[in-house]
């Protein structure tokens, strides 16, 4: 599978550099300034390039808890310097501590005056009040002016100054002489400017596929909004290339709950969806199939409206080239290419358990060669633990249970190279390519629906139905893409509907247009 997101060189993650300057309060200043990404040459333009995945962590359970950020296994000298580097920019960027400590150490003055100004203010003014509610607000906007004044002067990302801040407090660089609460407080705030605290709220596991990839750093048009589907918001967005050129991408922040009816049938919980390890796994899914049928996803971490100082942590893909099968003519669903790679989507589909794949979620795209590809986008609802049937993704009307569903019954026909790649995968392939994304229960659902393909395609060759590449065109094949087992046949049953209206709609159009016409009585020529 090709790679066609900027910043994903073969052989080493560009997450892993991102990550190691937003995360560490304690990065160099020229690292954590431009969060580097590296890419190859002419991958976008060109799209020839094969790509890499970026390594995997160990296989594991979702950690709950934030990580620290402070480097392990520093020792006391680098910790000294780290601590110096660390006094040095903030005493630089925040001269008197900054406009947040200002405001601190005045309300300390009034809660314990040691002057004769501090006691005329603490006379007029009253001890100082907890800082709930609008104050609290009116405190986070001077922290956050604070922390973007930092990342001014220290050249970093505004996360990598909130968490320099942050170990600036603990090591009393920062904090001293005022209320212990109100210290409280301002770690408090930094903490909720942290990446950890943003990988906490969505309890995502930090691996080298997790971590931001593409940052602020790298945007050459801020994200707008492109509208709201059913479920999430989505942003347009322009990043740049380091070689000048501009990549259009399609942003999606990351949600905290989870929504739709296939998530909630297939298992999917509710409070805790994760969303980027779903859509992650089915890329990985794809690529371990050599399945091009997905679009390229990696992780980022980019201000959609909110400011720098809160970024949002979601997923960045590829923009789909083409249109929407919804939107796609039926003499275009007859090609023997079309045919091939919108049953690889399908496969794809049973084995993970996507369940909403409906025809806004796949687009088709015919090159100027002829070339066709397919790409499905939006793979949340996917992996639920409860969904081990990979036939279970079908719509069934007057089902209750299945009626949200938007897949079909398993193919009809396959050809020799998808039952090739399918019948290779063994449940260690599984294991180790979902173990470090998806919990024991969901892996276990997968492996199950393995199983059922496989045994589908087996039966299939029993009945000849296991086909050369060349034979998508042949009719007998074509005429068994039916709506109930195929997509191909699903999304012609729909177009061909769809232009009959439309032409009755056109002859109707004409008729009227006749009878206006002889209503106008004799016409001289």
């Amino acid at each position: 599978m090709r790679s066609r997101l900027p910043g994903v060189p073969g052989g080493h993650a560009p997450a892993a550099h991102a990550a190691s300057a937003i995360g560490s309060p304690s990065a160099p200043a020229a690292t954590a300034h431009h969060l580097p990404v590296t890419r190859r040459r002419g991958e976008i333009e060109s799209q020839s390039s094969e790509g890499n995945s970026p390594p995997r962590q160990a296989s594991g359970q979702r950690p709950s808890q934030r990580s620290s950020p402070q480097p392990e296994g520093s020792s006391a000298p680098q910790r000294e310097r780290e601590r110096a580097e660390r006094e040095q920019q903030v005493r630089k960027a925040l001269p008197g501590g900054g406009a947040a400590m200002k405001r601190l150490k005045e309300r300390a003055a009034r809660q314990k005056p040691a002057t004769l100004g501090d006691k005329m203010r603490a006379t007029l003014q009253g001890v100082p009040k907890p800082m709930t509610d609008q104050r609290r607000k009116a405190f986070e906007a001077l922290v956050h002016a604070d922390v973007m004044a930092l990342a001014g002067t220290g050249r970093m990302a505004p996360l990598s100054a909130a968490d320099t801040m942050r170990a600036a407090v603990q090591d009393g660089v920062l904090g001293q002489g005022v209320l212990e609460e109100d210290r409280q407080l301002l770690l408090d705030v930094l903490e909720r400017l942290s990446i950890d605290h943003l990988y906490g709220r969505l309890k995502l596991k930090k691996t080298a596929e997790t971590l931001p990839a593409f940052t602020d750093a790298q945007v050459h048009t801020p994200p707008t909004r492109m509208g709201a589907g059913k479920f999430n918001t989505v942003f347009a967005v322009k990043l740049n290339h380091p070689d000048g050129s501009v990549f259009n991408g399609v942003f999606k922040p990351l949600r905290t709950k989870a929504r739709g009816f296939a998530s909630g049938m297939s298992g999917i919980p509710r409070d805790d969806p994760q969303t980027a390890m779903r859509n992650l796994s089915t890329l990985a899914y794809a690529k371990k199939l050599g399945f091009d049928v997905i679009v390229d996803t990696r992780v980022a971490l980019l201000d959609v409206g909110a400011g720098p100082v809160k970024p949002a942590l979601g997923l960045l893909m590829e923009k789909a080239r083409g249109v929407p099968a919804a939107k796609t003519k039926s003499d275009i669903l007859n090609r023997p290419q079309v045919c091939a790679e919108l049953t690889k989507l399908q496969l794809l589909d049973h084995l993970t358990g996507q369940g909403d794949r409906h025809l806004n979620n796949y687009f088709i795209h015919i090159h100027g060669d002829g070339r066709a590809r397919v790409t499905g986008i939006d793979n949340d609802q996917c992996f639920g633990h409860k969904l081990t049937d990979p036939a279970g993704i079908q719509r069934v009307r007057g089902d209750p249970s299945r009626k949200g569903f938007r897949g079909t019954g398993l193919p009809p026909v396959v050809d020799v190279d998808m039952a090739r790649a399918i019948d290779a995968l063994t449940q260690d392939d599984i294991r180790s390519m979902l173990g470090d994304k998806l919990d024991e229960a969901e892996v276990g659902a997968s492996i199950q629906r393995l199983q059922g393909v496989k045994s589908h395609i087996a039966q299939l060759r029993k009945q000849g139905r296991v086909i050369g590449p060349q034979a998508w065109r042949q009719p007998w094949v074509q005429a068994l893409l039916a709506p109930e087992n195929s997509y191909v046949g699903r999304q012609r049953d729909r177009a061909l509907k769809k232009e009959a209206e439309l032409a009755r709609a056109q002859m109707d159009s004409d008729s009227d247009g006749s009878d206006s016409w002889a209503s106008m009585g004799p016409v001289f020529l």
